[in-house]
């Protein structure tokens, strides 16, 4: 029986191939004695490990997990066909499943006890996919990943002004979108949505993730320059978006240009939130040299832009006097974080 085209394509889309392959593990297992199968194991490799899948509750979990995994690989890797998933280095794919328990931890999505089993399911089907992977799954990176302690490393890439550079030379668009992120720290969906306020020497990004809307001002003179290349990126992106939607360029050409010139740049392909970490970071530095009051009525100022009362207004600037984070609560709001401890990770600053 010939298969229709669509339904080839379909079955190739990154969440039906995680699937099939949670399938397949439970049709070897099915049936079968676990016991039997791990003590066959031990006596040959010292090991009591198997690759099957045994019980049809364990499958019906597993595949739970794996489908949402899938979804954070199309919607934050641009992962999204078992093409680019197999293209995917055992370094890289320890890069998704580090960030997708970050997502965990920043939107307190899983409990502790569901994230074991996301682990245990991400060991068994992405172990069977790629082997290599399971060297990763250590004691230590599970306790991480299952008390929801971001690892710090790999947070931006190690030379983005050599990934940005040949960006630029690959695709004009791509290399605007990159900067745009870099310059206001914008997550790449937002891009498209910044607003240049041209008289008060800010951008507005409105309705970011979680409905937040986000300022970030560039009125002092340490970021007037940045604000000027803002203002000449958005310019030529919104000319660019008069011929071509958003959406398009972001599937079809800025992951893919991007993941040639990590490639070109000799850099790990980490998709784009490295842009962010960057922001972030080069911010900080400038902000904490700032005297206290500076920075408490730059704080002021935002919290009053996003329409905060006076009294929360009052509340918010005594909590973070008190813990000495008023610097750390400037680039959380400018990043649009809920939480200052996201913001402490992304600084990579221990907890106060």
């Amino acid at each position: 029986m010939s298969v229709k085209p669509e339904m080839r394509g379909r079955r190739n889309r990154i969440k039906y191939f995680l699937l099939d392959t949670t399938r397949d593990l439970f049709n070897l297992g099915r049936g079968r004695s676990k016991h039997a199968d791990m003590q066959r194991s031990y006596e040959k490799y010292e090991t009591r490990e198997t690759e099957a899948i045994y019980s049809y509750s364990t499958f019906n979990r597993y595949e739970k997990v794996m489908a949402k995994f899938a979804d954070f690989l199309r919607d934050e890797m641009n992962v999204k066909y078992e093409r680019d998933f197999r293209r995917l280095s055992e370094d890289e794919l320890y890069y998704c499943i580090d960030k997708y328990f970050e997502k965990q931890l920043e939107e307190r999505e899983l409990a502790q006890n569901t994230l074991e089993i996301h682990i245990s399911a991400l060991y068994k089907v992405l172990g069977e996919i790629k082997p290599g992977i399971r060297e990763y799954f250590t004691p230590s990176n599970r306790e991480r990943w299952r008390d929801g302690i971001p690892q710090g490393d790999n947070d931006r890439y190690n030379n983005p002004e050599k990934v940005i550079e040949a960006l630029r030379k690959i695709d004009e668009t791509s290399y605007i979108i990159a900067e745009l992120q870099r310059t206001t720290g914008a997550r790449v969906g937002d891009v498209k949505k910044i607003t240049v306020d041209e008289e008060n020497k800010r951008v507005f990004i409105e309705g970011s993730k979680g409905g937040r809307d986000r300022f970030i001002y560039y009125d002092r003179p340490e970021f007037e320059e940045q604000f000027e290349k803002v203002k000449e990126l958005k310019e030529k992106l919104d000319n660019i978006l008069k011929e071509k939607s958003y959406s398009e360029i972001r599937e079809n050409q800025y992951y893919d240009n991007l993941r040639r010139a990590c490639r070109k740049a000799q850099e790990p392909y980490h998709a784009s939130h490295p842009f962010r970490y960057e922001f972030a970071q080069s911010r900080y530095e400038v902000i904490k040299e700032w005297d206290k009051q500076e920075q408490i009525e730059y704080y002021k100022r935002i919290l009053e832009d996003r329409g905060k009362s006076e009294k929360d207004i009052k509340e918010a600037i005594k909590s973070v006097i008190e813990r000495d984070v008023v610097d750390v609560a400037i680039i959380s709001e400018e990043l649009g974080h809920s939480r200052i401890d996201i913001s402490m990770h992304y600084l990579k600053l221990k907890g106060k």
